[in-house]
């Protein structure tokens, strides 16, 4: 499509079936597809390193991580082994002093057997007083000081909560925004927020394409997505399938036609209603303390966490909290989305017990 053409460019050699944008104003020549590697904490390490490598040579070289993100940094430092330069990688710490900040940095360095980072990120910057204690607390200062430094390469944050990304151009070094992105989660590409992005040359990478999971048609998210050319899906994969399926549909040209636009539209008012984003404007719970994103994620969380992660017992605290509801509506009052907080909560709940209770009878 022509207003995209000028955006892509063809890959070389092994990468001679992906196609290529320029991040932003990184300059960084990125396939069109990021690899996700939180799901592949959920599998067998010599599947997830088979199943890196086979990313690699299919031609994606974005991956990103996170140090929260369970084992997944060693793996990616076993399986980058040799090719570490070819490879672009974004990780993240969701520490908010300096010293914690810098411990993780390290650490990601340490565990991905390299000597800088491509793209390193501020974790979940969902809240002006976070934005606030990084900069009180030197935090910023401080990782600008490792880009000085060459141990990474280009900075800025992940967010889940819109208002806090006017202070995303406060930070002249800042230049790499992570923003939940499908055809659900649209307020980061509403006129005014998605113009300032590209007055900026902002690098611009999207999260949960298929709404952590809860979007099963990945077909249309992709075609959904193409409408913003400039932005890079970050898909969490843990199969070969799931890798060559996401390649087939990222490398298309189709955008949204008249039927798909009905059902966009069907499946938004169907969930629309519950699709929690996970921005924390409802917190905190003033009736019970419940930890309302986390109940309110647990499904996400399934999909997503590896098995043992999961089930612990800091979790079902939680769970056993957020059964006390009282459905007083006040986290519904907050939602600037205007969800029926309280029935996510219960929703979530009854899938925690469903998943608990086929786990039980499986051990019998």
């Amino acid at each position: 499509m022509k207003m995209r053409s000028n955006l892509y460019q063809k890959g070389l050699g092994r990468e001679a079936s992906m196609r290529y944008k320029i991040l932003g104003k990184t300059g960084l020549r990125v396939s069109e597809l990021a690899f996700g590697s939180i799901q592949i904490t959920r599998i067998d390490e010599k599947d997830a390193i088979s199943l890196i490598r086979s990313a690699y040579e299919k031609g994606i070289n974005l991956i990103d991580t996170a140090n929260a993100y369970f084992n997944s940094e060693e793996i990616l430092g076993k399986a980058l082994k040799n090719i570490r330069k070819n490879v672009h990688i974004i990780s993240k710490s969701a520490s908010r002093n300096k010293k914690d900040f810098l411990k993780d940095f390290n650490l990601s360095l340490k565990r991905l057997n390299t000597d800088y980072i491509d793209i390193y990120l501020f974790h979940n910057i969902s809240k002006e007083a976070e934005f606030e204690g990084l900069i009180n607390s030197g935090v910023i200062d401080a990782l600008a000081r490792e880009k000085s430094k060459g141990k990474v390469l280009y900075i800025g944050f992940s967010c889940h909560n819109p208002a806090v990304i006017k202070r995303f151009f406060e930070v002249a070094d800042f230049s790499v925004i992570m923003i939940p992105l499908n055809f659900i989660s649209t307020e980061y590409v509403e006129k005014k927020i998605y113009g300032r992005f590209m007055d900026n040359n902002t690098g611009i990478l999207a999260m949960k394409p298929f709404g952590g999971g809860r979007l099963l048609d990945i077909e249309l998210c992709f075609k959904f997505l193409r409408l913003y050319p400039e932005v890079i899906p970050v898909a969490g994969m843990q199969s070969k399938k799931e890798l060559e399926q996401n390649i087939m549909f990222a490398g298309r040209d189709d955008i949204p036609d008249g039927n798909d636009k009905k059902k966009i539209s069907k499946l938004s008012n169907e969930i629309g209603d519950r699709f929690c984003r996970q921005c924390g404007y409802c917190m905190p719970c003033s009736a019970k303390g419940i930890e309302i994103t986390d109940i309110n994620f647990i499904e996400v969380y399934y999909r997503q966490f590896p098995e043992n992660d999961f089930w612990n017992p800091g979790l079902e605290q939680k769970v056993d909290v957020a059964r006390q509801c009282t459905q007083c509506g006040k986290c519904s009052e907050k939602c600037p989305f205007n969800l029926d907080v309280p029935v996510i909560i219960k929703n979530n709940i009854a899938f925690f017990d469903y998943i608990k209770s086929v786990k039980n009878n499986s051990r019998t």
